[in-house]
This record gives C-alpha cells, sequence and structure tokens, in this order.
C-alpha cells in the first residue's frame, strides 16, 4: 500500500513539474471533456464559444491553455513553481469567460454542445 501511494504522489508530482498545465492533465481519469467545454451559455454555439475562450486569452480550443512565457509572466517572487501562475491566468480566464455570461457545469450534458452536439 505504501508503495502505491508514493507512485500515486510521484504520478501526479510528474504531471505538474512535466509541464502539465492544463486540467485534462490534471484529472485523466475515463472519458471527459477539456475544461473548456464545462463552460456553457443560453445560445452559444460550440464555435462562439471558442471565439470567447480566445478573446478571453486561453489557447487551445476547449483546452484552455496558456503559453509558458505567459505563466512566467504571472509568477511572483514567493512563487515556488508555475503553478500559482497558472491559477491566476486561469482564474482571470474564468472571470472572463462569467463577465461573458457563461456558467461552468461540473459535470456535462448536452448544453456542453461537446464535440460535435
Amino acid at each position: 500500500m505504501k508503495i502505491f501511494i508514493k507512485y500515486s504522489s510521484f504520478t501526479w508530482l510528474s504531471f505538474f513539474l512535466g509541464g502539465c498545465c492544463t486540467l485534462e492533465c490534471i484529472a485523466p481519469l475515463g472519458p471527459s471533456q477539456p475544461y473548456g467545454a464545462h463552460w456553457v451559455k443560453e445560445g452559444m454555439t460550440k464555435e462562439s464559444r471558442r471565439e470567447d475562450i480566445a478573446a478571453c486569452g486561453a489557447k487551445g480550443n476547449e483546452s484552455v491553455n496558456f503559453l509558458p512565457h505567459e505563466v512566467q509572466a504571472t509568477k511572483q517572487p514567493e512563487d515556488p513553481n508555475d503553478i500559482n501562475g497558472y491559477l491566476r491566468l486561469r482564474d482571470h480566464w474564468a472571470q472572463c469567460m462569467r463577465d461573458k455570461g457563461y456558467v461552468y457545469l461540473e459535470l456535462c450534458d448536452v448544453r456542453c454542445n461537446y464535440p460535435n452536439k
């Protein structure tokens, strides 16, 4: 059991230290939709959501990625790694999406309009 716990901790740590800066990497279990697909609003289409995701500063369509230099630009001197910089960008991005009228669905349903619905 201790070996499994150490391995699991090592695996999660590897994702973070290995440059995994998307929520898909953080939660790779089972079939799932990208983080951006969980953001919905009345009357949106997959294309209009992608445009809004980009307008709010994320890259990668529904994947919601940020470029390494963007993460570095938000890093504070007291941050031990890039994770807090990424979280600052993600929080700023999420507020922009809320300002555009989107809400986040914890569990995607037909409203997520992903992948081809």
